[in-house]
């Protein structure tokens, strides 16, 4: 929700709270779907949505399958989004009434109930999953004006001295578990994501306890309540709330203060409050809370006298004092100048263009520039000390300094490196033109496997991972997150780039025999307010789930591809005990290609690497393996990318394609170029393989399979490198082994290799002798990514290899 729809709600909630506010709980059909916003949405038709004046949530509807996502299964009964409505921002990923120690997976045992001013929702359990003779019934009661749902949980049976009061809570990796002391609330809270989660005991004075895990239980001390002989309970309500300060507010009935901030710079400020004095002190001397994009907050503060200070990056922080009544109050601030860059990054032409600029601190006269830090590697827009802009332009707050300025869009282009010195309270401009210099005709770069929030294994923004891959030149990208079809239409559209990405929906379907059972699939027809995305279920047989995988949607064309596979485990040995058994070998029947990386793998023989873990990790010796045993599965290369701070990119794959337009790329093209294995793996470098011979009317391609008599026949091979890659050895490899006698490398063939932007260019003599297939490899030994791809990733080496040529002699 926008800040102006907020208000206007706010507005229309004043103005006429019983007609429009009251407080409300439905099931939720394609009549009423909601309009929930946050990272962690995870509501489908059938779910219940609740809410009244300010707050809204969804409790998940109690069926055997209902999952929020891969990770967080089994949420019947349990909440699943949550969020205020003046500042919605739902970070829940799941609320287990009674821990998850109960089965509620029959919807037929809800019950609804409508007051004048209330609402509730029922449901009792069909088991204990913990093994004893008792019951649960859960109930969440919402009443108007009130800022928090009540959650009462029932016990019943004959064995009750064994039960202990506790729920269970799933906020996952940048939330802090903390308590508001001396009081009975425990929270957990996302500073970043300005979503704080309340729970308070209503039973007793003692403070809820966290205990540590995925799921953290939290345990009420004084919660337990014996109702008669035959049950006992306890009831909580939980508060969603904007910051810990805010929940301290809520739950003592403060009036909202509303902060507005005037004068952060950039599209995505990054706004700090520390508040101190004042009634706090229940929690730390400073209580920090962080505005919206917008720089405007909402908070719930005692009366009071609070010292305040307010921070961003490259500002002079404000200070300032402000009274607090017990009425609802605007308090605005001014941030101070701040030290900035405006940022106008075109391609050659002068338009506009996708980019990503990286800065790194320079040391100026022994004084070093420290790297800035944006934000978290889950955010969107700016992360780490990198920017993320879908159409080249942006105003960026940073600390004064010197830097250098890393411009780059992926390796088809040159990157630009630029050093700048940015005034304290001044303006850089920071202009470059990134020049495409890679000639890729006939092909589009493409990544096939990568992950944001909605997989339920991450807490990356999505739209954050779309912008990764556009700034990265990712022509081609289907959504795959874990256990969901998904789509990247809405995303795409948000950053008006709808032509700058070709996309489809698709998933990873990822059962429990790790790292075996994980296969992705597109394009997928979604459902989007379907369990699972309309997408199929998981089982613990690869090869039962594969096939379910291959044969969804009636059937329909698509690519299955196989993740991050032990090779070992799916051809030979499917328990790793050393003994041939056959593995999951009938994988193979449903897949259209593999993962084979890390490609620079290639150059290592196995059987040279003594831990077997490690020798586990080379896929791409096996998979060339696999090949001469007459299996023909494409390989490609993916970065599986969790985390948005250069998660994308570093590794990707061309395929082949009759539009270099992203506008125009067609699916069914991308999958028969797979299928084909018209594909080229890298982690930079750009490669063309052709095979010439007299007896061909046009030079065979990468995927092709050829009938010549291989005498006088020639590898031509092109390697093209943008200013920031090289490569200094190329190998063929036939049949899977390597021929001596056609290495090159720059210390024994300097000739072979130029400076400029192709780097190799040969025609080498090559002979082959019966059915074969060749494959072609090169690589910059001792050579790193470099900052193009940051401090990690940016210590890959450069590496491409192609897919097979295959010839066959003629009969």
């Amino acid at each position: 929700m926008s800040f102006l729809r907020a208000c206007l709600v706010a507005i229309l909630c004043a103005a006429n709270s019983q007609f429009l506010c009251a407080a409300t709980l439905e099931k939720i059909t394609e009549q009423n779907r909601p309009e929930i916003e946050g990272k962690e949405v995870d509501w489908i038709d059938g779910d219940y949505l609740f809410r009244n004046d300010l707050i809204v949530g969804v409790i998940a509807h109690p069926t055997p399958t209902r999952d929020a996502n891969m990770t967080t299964r089994g949420v019947g009964a349990g909440l699943i989004d949550l969020t205020r409505r003046d500042v919605p921002s739902d970070q829940l990923t799941a609320f287990y009434p009674a821990g998850g120690r109960y089965a509620f997976v029959d919807d037929k045992l809800v019950q609804l109930k409508k007051s004048d001013d209330a609402v509730s929702w029922r449901c009792r359990s069909t088991s204990s999953l913990a093994g004893n003779d008792t019951q649960c019934t859960v109930e969440y009661r919402l009443r108007d004006g009130e800022p928090f749902i009540t959650c009462l949980v029932r016990i019943s049976g004959d064995q009750l001295t064994k039960i202990a009061a506790f729920d269970s809570v799933r906020a996952d990796r940048t939330f802090n578990f903390s308590s508001l002391k001396g009081t009975s609330t425990a929270f957990c809270e996302d500073e970043y994501f300005r979503q704080t989660y309340g729970f308070q005991a209503t039973v007793g004075s003692a403070t809820p306890k966290w205990e540590s895990g995925r799921a953290r239980k939290l345990t009420y001390p004084d919660g337990l309540q014996q109702d008669d002989g035959n049950s006992v309970s306890w009831q909580t309500r939980i508060y969603p709330a904007s910051s810990s300060l805010d929940l301290l507010g809520l739950t003592k009935g403060a009036a909202p203060q509303t902060f507005q901030l005037q004068g952060a710079v950039g599209d995505q400020p990054r706004v700090k409050f520390t508040m101190s004095a004042g009634d706090i002190s229940p929690l730390k001397p400073d209580a920090v809370w962080r505005t919206e994009p917008s720089g405007n907050s909402v908070v719930h503060l005692l009366p009071g006298r609070y010292s305040i200070r307010v921070e961003a990056i490259g500002h002079k922080p404000v200070e300032r004092s402000i009274e607090v009544s017990d009425q609802p109050a605007t308090h605005s601030f001014q941030l101070g100048t701040a030290s900035r860059v405006t940022a106008t990054i075109t391609d050659e032409s002068g338009g506009e263009i996708p980019c990503k600029v990286s800065f790194y601190g320079l040391e100026v006269d022994g004084k070093k520039t420290p790297d800035p830090n944006f934000g978290l590697d889950s955010q969107d827009g700016s992360v780490g000390n990198t920017v993320y802009s879908a159409d080249g332009t942006f105003v960026r707050s940073i600390p004064a300094g010197t830097y250098e300025a890393v411009i780059s869009h992926g390796p088809e282009f040159d990157a630009v490196f630029k050093r700048i010195t940015v005034p304290v309270d001044g303006n850089t401009e920071l202009t470059a033109k990134l020049n495409r210099v890679v000639d890729t005709t006939g092909w589009v770069s493409a990544e096939l496997h990568s992950h944001s929030s909605p997989s339920g294994d991450n807490t990356s923004s999505q739209l954050g991972r779309v912008e990764n891959l556009l700034c990265e030149h990712l022509e081609f990208s289907p959504c795959t997150e874990h256990q969901r079809v998904e789509s990247y239409d809405d995303q795409l559209r948000v950053l008006e780039a709808t032509h700058l990405m070709a996309t489809c929906s698709g998933m990873e379907l990822t059962g429990s025999l790790l790292p075996i059972n994980h296969q992705n699939a597109f394009p997928l027809k979604w459902k989007p307010y379907a369990q699972d995305g309309g997408g199929p279920r998981i089982d613990n047989n690869p090869v039962t789930q594969i096939a379910r995988l291959a044969m969804w949607d009636d059937e329909s064309k698509k690519v299955v591809q196989t993740n991050h596979p032990n090779m070992r485990q799916m051809l030979f040995d499917r328990n790793l005990d050393g003994k041939e058994d056959g593995g999951y070998a009938k994988m193979l029947d449903y897949m259209d290609v593999i993962e084979v990386h890390p490609p620079q793998d290639i150059f290592v023989d196995p059987a040279t690497i003594s831990d077997v873990k490690k020798r586990d990790q080379n896929r791409i010796r096996p998979w060339m393996e696999l090949i001469k045993s007459g299996r023909r599965i494409p390989g490609v290369v993916n970065t599986d990318a969790h985390y948005n701070w250069h998660g994308s990119g570093w590794l990707r794959n061309w395929l082949r394609s009759s539009s270099d337009d992203p506008a125009n790329i067609k699916t069914e093209e991308m999958i028969n170029s797979l299928e084909a294995g018209r594909i080229v793996m890298s982690t930079g470098p750009y490669m063309t393989v052709q095979l010439h011979h007299n007896d061909l009317k046009q030079p065979a391609e990468i995927g092709d399979q050829v009938t010549i008599d291989a005498n006088a026949a020639e590898l031509a091979v092109t390697i093209q490198c943008a200013n920031w890659l090289d490569v200094n050895r190329v190998e063929v490899f036939v049949n899977g082994e390597i021929q001596p006698e056609l290495s090159r490398r720059r210390s024994t063939h300097p000739d072979a290799f130029a400076s400029g932007v192709v780097k190799f260019d040969q025609r080498l003599p090559i002979e082959i002798t019966g059915d074969s297939f060749i494959i072609v490899a090169a690589i910059g030994e001792k050579m790193q990514l470099g900052r193009v791809m940051g401090t990690g990733y940016g210590k890959m080496p450069p590496v491409v290899v192609s897919n097979p040529i295959f010839v066959k002699a003629p009969e």
